[in-house]
Order: C-alpha cells, then sequence, then structure tokens
C-alpha cells in the first residue's frame, strides 16, 4: 500500500495483475516504436487483450467480454484497412518538435493516470451506484447490472451511443465508397456472371448452390484459397450465431447482452467474409446495411414510445411473468426488446464496415486482379512462353 498525503493507494489486489499491467505497458512502448504497420496494429491488439485480462480480474466478465470482442473485430477491421496503405511507417529522424510532442503526450499520459488513481479516493458523497444492485433486480427485472443499466437504468444514454454508432458507420462509409452507394447487395449470381465474362465461358452456366456452404469460395483466385480455413468457417460459423443468440436472451441475468451477441454475429460473418470474399459475405447477410442499422434504432427508440403510450415513463420497462404449456415459467421484460434493437444496430454497423473496408475495397482493385487471372491463364494455354 502506497501512503500519499491523507491516501492510500493499493497497487494491485494480486500480483497477477502486476504481470498483465507490465505485458501491457511492454506492449505500449513496442507499438509506438514499430516501423511496420502490421507489427504495430497487433501489438496495439496485445495491450487491449491485456486490458479485458484486467477487467476480468477485477471481477468484471461482462467489461472483459466486450473487450475481447471489441478488440477482435478491431483487429481485422485495421487488417483490411492496411491493404491499401504502404507496409512501414516513414522513417524520419527525430526533429525538436516531435521530441515536444512526445514530451506533451508522455506528460499528459502521467497526468490522466494521476487523475484516475486520484478521484475514486477523493470522494465524499455516497456513489449512485450502490442501490444499482438492488433496483436492477428490482425494477429492471435482472440481475446482471451492467446489462440492465445499460437497457433500462441509462437507457437513454445507451440511444445516444446506437445513434453516434449509426452516424459513424454512414460517415466511414462515405470516406471509402469511390463511387455512389447504392442498395444493392452483390449476391452470388452477379459474381458468376462477371467470372464467366472474365474467363471467356457462356454467362448462363452459374455454379449450383445445392451442397455447398460456402457458396461464393469458387468465385476466388485458387492462389488465395485456404481450404484450411474454410472448413474451419464451416465448422464454427453456426455454432457462433447460436453463442450469440445465447448471449442476446441470457444477458439480463449472466454475461452477454445485445451489444456482445452484436459483435458476436459480426465476427461470424467476418470469417465467412475472409474464407469466400465479398460475394460471400452478400450471400452470408443478403440485406442492406442501413436496413439493419434503421430496424435497430427504430426498434430501441419505439420500446420508450411504447412505454410512453402506455402511461408509463420513456424507456420504463416491464416485468412479465409467464407460463407457456410447452416452454414452461417465463420471465419476460420489455427491455430485451431494446436490447435486441442494440444486437441489430452493432450487425448493421460490422455488415457496413465490411462492405466499406472489405467489399468495396476489393472491388476498386478488380481490374488488377481480372489482369493478373487473366496473364495466368494466358501463361497456361501457351505453356509459358513468352512473346
Amino acid at each position: 500500500m502506497l501512503h500519499l498525503g491523507p491516501f492510500a493507494l493499493v497497487p494491485w489486489d494480486q500480483p497477477a495483475q502486476l504481470v498483465i499491467a507490465a505485458v501491457v505497458v511492454l506492449a505500449a512502448i513496442l507499438t509506438a516504436r514499430a516501423r511496420r504497420r502490421l507489427k504495430a496494429v497487433i501489438l496495439a491488439g496485445v495491450a487491449g487483450y491485456g486490458n479485458a485480462a484486467l477487467f476480468l480480474l477485477h471481477g468484471a466478465p461482462d467489461l472483459a467480454l466486450t473487450q475481447v470482442l471489441c478488440e477482435t473485430l478491431t483487429l481485422v477491421v485495421m487488417v483490411l484497412v492496411l491493404r491499401r496503405l504502404p507496409p512501414y511507417f516513414s522513417d524520419r529522424p527525430l526533429a525538436a518538435s516531435r521530441w515536444v510532442r512526445l514530451a506533451i503526450g508522455v506528460v499528459t499520459g502521467l497526468v490522466v493516470m494521476t487523475f484516475v488513481a486520484a478521484a475514486p479516493l477523493v470522494r465524499v458523497h455516497t456513489p449512485v451506484s450502490v442501490d444499482f444492485p438492488v433496483e436492477a433486480e428490482t425494477f429492471g427485472g435482472g440481475r446482471n447490472i451492467v446489462n440492465v443499466t445499460l437497457v433500462d437504468i441509462r437507457a437513454w444514454d445507451t440511444v445516444g451511443e446506437i445513434s453516434v454508432l449509426l452516424v459513424a458507420a454512414t460517415g466511414v462509409a462515405s470516406l471509402v465508397f469511390l463511387r455512389q452507394r447504392s442498395g444493392d447487395v452483390l449476391r452470388l449470381d452477379r459474381a458468376a456472371n462477371a467470372q464467366a465474362v472474365a474467363s471467356g465461358e457462356r454467362a448462363g452456366n452459374q455454379p449450383a448452390r445445392r451442397g455447398k456452404w460456402l457458396l461464393a469460395g469458387p468465385t476466388l483466385d485458387p492462389g488465395q484459397r485456404s481450404m484450411l480455413f474454410e472448413v474451419l468457417t464451416r465448422v464454427i460459423f453456426h455454432p457462433m450465431i447460436l453463442f450469440a443468440l445465447f448471449l442476446l436472451f441470457s444477458g439480463h441475468n449472466a454475461p452477454g447482452g445485445g451489444f456482445a451477441a452484436g459483435l458476436v454475429t459480426g465476427l461470424a460473418l467476418t470469417v465467412r467474409y475472409l474464407a469466400g470474399g465479398r460475394f460471400e459475405l452478400g450471400e452470408a447477410a443478403p440485406v442492406h446495411p442501413g436496413l439493419v442499422l434503421g430496424t435497430g434504432l427504430f426498434l430501441s427508440a419505439g420500446v420508450g414510445l411504447v412505454a410512453l403510450l402506455a402511461g408509463q415513463e420513456v424507456l420504463e420497462s416491464t416485468i412479465l411473468d409467464l407460463h407457456i404449456p410447452v416452454l414452461g415459467d417465463v420471465h419476460l421484460v420489455t427491455s430485451l426488446f431494446f436490447d435486441i434493437g442494440v444486437f441489430l444496430v452493432v450487425i448493421g454497423l460490422v455488415i457496413d464496415i465490411l462492405r466499406s473496408f472489405g467489399a468495396e475495397l476489393d472491388r476498386q482493385a478488380e481490374p488488377f486482379a481480372w489482369s493478373i487471372g487473366e496473364r495466368r491463364r494466358v501463361e497456361v494455354r501457351t505453356g509459358g512462353d513468352r512473346a
């Protein structure tokens, strides 16, 4: 225990926290010193996973689960972005101005760290959160305090946050799309026509859909396909969707909720895209992301309007204990529909990101890719001879 004047600061509760903190600090330093972009992204991910481990050791499994899912999705998105960036950062000497910026960054980090450590020690009033455990179960109808707080106690904040997600998704996609965005979804029939034209075959020969898990796999160049990854995708995709539904419906009383469930579903769609390409994404999620985003936001806000029309407060939850002949006793809280709205918003955000940083970047690089494919076919026909 460290004594800082009248305050007593506990450095750590168990030695594992010190070890993880050291890993996070080391990863952050190596990230700042990395010259290769991919190396920097991976090291930043290590720091993020280390923070998730700290959350878990502090007894916050909900935060740890969300941090792991967000960090995984962030790594995938960053790798997609790196395809259009140089592999290395610029190598410039440390000029005087950069030393000044480095000093400002270090001082700012120390000040923020000191403030975070000192703020809980100077509290003189009882925090509002002490009543959350009782209120979460009494008024919110759930035992998971984090989830009930998000969808009931401070639901207005959550509405604002998902609105920001929707705006962010629209802004990011607008920066990436070089042409006008359309509501078309890239399905397999369009891929088959493009492949037939490029290879000189008849456009009417569509690949058979029956008996295939990854329908758009044949649209990829054979050198870009991984049989091991495709088999793993077949194995884990549906269990990931089932796990997401489990998190969605159990999150009111256990770790999970709509946000975590949406991230798991988004990662499942990401696996399908990475294994089968942009047309596989259209087959896995044959819906425009704007429709999913709008439906989720409308559902979350609509729950509040329904409560208002029923004579209750805005976004006030109602607890219904029902007995269904086959299922038995069912404990239903109307905030579940609010959570489903959050679930849809997150899925729509992930689909929009995959369309922007994945499918659209693939489309922009398509002429170059087809030129390589044509050259390979010509070399095969001519036996590798050059004119």
